[in-house]
């Protein structure tokens, strides 16, 4: 069997939401998935990668939109990590125009960051805008919706 999530990260890698919020959040998310398996407010001390799993296509520069390579993706996330993620800036291959790990285009979105929501097997297909933008007020940062499948 498996399973699919969706998780909301901030565009921004180290912001986390006041508590009050994240349980306004997480409230409103329980009515919009009113039957999902699971939602869980994830906080960590440090910078963490929240990835799209079986959905991972491709990553494209954000500045000239070439595909990135998958081996020099992965030794900038070795590179990166050290007790958490930096989110250093990189000089791309294909253009020499810097860019972090977290704004790289990914084909199915992933990010990095200290906060999330998880919405276990929310039985929608996916978050409708309008609600993806109710949530940003709630928690008062422009979201990243990651749709992750395992």
């Amino acid at each position: 069997m498996s399973d699919n999530w969706i998780e909301l990260v901030p565009e921004h890698p180290r912001f986390i939401p006041d508590a009050a919020n994240q349980r306004q959040a997480r409230e409103r998310l329980a009515e919009i998935a009113p039957t999902a398996d699971e939602i869980e407010i994830k906080v960590s001390e440090r910078v963490v990668f929240f990835n799209c799993g079986s959905n991972f296509g491709r990553i494209c520069c954000p500045s000239c939109g070439a595909d990135i390579p998958f081996e020099w993706w992965q030794d900038r996330m070795d590179e990166d990590y050290e007790d958490g993620f930096k989110v250093a800036a990189y000089t791309a291959p294909c253009c020499g125009k810097e860019s972090t790990l977290n704004d790289l285009d990914y084909e199915w979105p992933q990010g990095f960051g200290r906060f999330a929501i998880d919405v276990m097997n929310p039985k929608i297909s996916k978050l409708d805008e309008k609600f993806k933008r109710e949530l940003e007020l709630i928690l008062g940062t422009k979201l990243r919706v990651i749709c992750r499948h395992l």
